[in-house]
């Protein structure tokens, strides 16, 4: 169920007069980019974030005006696809994402809506305002919604333009980070490793006390995780937007073959990788077996590696400065084993920060 609010008749004609200057000159690569990694100047970030707040809330007051009046004949402003996806991203991560908490489970429900575009390719307030409400939104509930979470929350929301339809309308993919809010208390097995996923535990066999608990790649992300988070200066909470998810599905690519390496089913790749495909290093207990003393470092390594390389190239090519978010890995095979492997995405995205107390985060379900 969707919030209405209600303005009198005045006070709806200033705000629309002030916000069709406010919201000019939206772009695609956000205004105000903020460097969380290299910007030492607190000061300077704080006022960055500052114009981003108030750039936010106003596109956020702008929506909520065209909502209560949908008689309107005219759409002010008018968004390129690229400009409104990025509005629209920045308001949902602003006004319904949960940021720095901790989750024991993780899942990325991945949807498309349309888009509608005029004869030169924009889409108008109005018309931006249903999109909003009753695709996005709607979309993401309904994400939710498949989701069977004790404590589900809304971690971070991606959206992106990927293409146009046979009417001319964008196509807009709508992600949606979803996670299972409980404090995180990674295991300590005297065994030499874990097995590779699906949370069978140590690599002691069946029965051991970490199964339905533990694996490797439960192992590696939280470590993962927990190296490349930075905390948010002290009374500020972060805000992401230009958000950029990579998945990596096929480990088993030139891209990601370890250097000077025999094809072995060992440290073959810098994502866990084996095949039973390779002659005379048949997939075993072994294989399945991620030792804590040599793979589990290795892979911290590369994985780590992965995402710093896509992140220097995916800044550059937006020309904003992008930061890790979040990761995701997980086990992955099919039903003869003729493989195992590590499915590995993460989230990068521009930060900003908000003064603790100034933001009350919703519950989207109930928006």
């Amino acid at each position: 169920m969707k919030k209405k609010r209600f303005y009198s008749a005045l006070t709806l004609l200033i705000i629309a007069s002030f916000l069709i200057v406010t919201m000019n000159n939206c772009r695609k690569t956000n205004e105000y980019p903020v460097d969380m990694e290299n910007l030492t100047d607190q000061t300077a970030l704080i006022e960055k974030s500052k114009a981003m707040q108030e750039h936010v809330l106003a596109f956020k007051t702008k929506m909520e005006y065209y909502w209560d009046n949908p008689n309107l004949k005219t759409g002010g402003e008018l968004y390129t696809a690229d400009s409104a996806v990025l509005e629209i991203e920045s308001l949902l991560n602003y006004d319904f994402c949960y940021t720095d908490i901790e989750c024991t489970q993780k899942t990325f429900e991945l949807s498309e809506v349309a888009m509608p575009l005029d004869e030169i390719e924009k889409i108008n307030d109005l018309d931006l305002m249903q999109v909003y409400y009753d695709k996005i939104i709607d979309t993401l509930q309904a994400q939710m919604g498949r989701v069977n979470y004790s404590n589900m929350k809304l971690l971070l929301v991606d959206l992106e333009k990927t293409g146009t339809d046979s009417n001319g309308d964008a196509i807009v993919s709508v992600g949606a980070l979803i996670g299972n809010e409980e404090p995180l208390n990674s295991p300590s097995s005297s065994e030499t490793g874990w097995h590779y996923g699906f949370q069978v535990g140590n690599c002691d066999g069946s029965g051991n006390p970490f199964e339905g608990v533990w694996d490797a790649a439960l192992e590696l992300q939280i470590t993962i995780h927990g190296s490349l988070w930075t905390a948010p200066p002290p009374g500020f909470i972060r805000r992401f937007d230009v958000v950029y998810t990579k998945e990596i599905i096929y480990p088993n690519v030139p891209e990601y073959r370890t250097d000077d390496d025999v094809e072995d089913n060992y440290l073959d790749y810098d994502i866990f990788y084996a095949t039973n495909s390779l002659s005379g290093y048949p997939i075993t207990s072994d294989t399945r077996c991620v030792s804590s003393d040599i793979e589990i470092p290795h892979y911290i390594n590369s994985y780590n590696s992965i995402i710093a390389d896509v992140r220097e190239n995916k800044s550059i090519e937006l020309g904003v400065t992008l930061s890790y978010i979040n990761n995701i890995i997980e086990a992955n095979t099919n039903y003869n084993e003729d493989y195992i492997k590590h499915l590995f995405m993460f989230q990068l995205g521009e930060t900003w920060l908000v003064p603790v107390g100034s933001l009350e985060i919703e519950n989207i379900l109930m928006h």
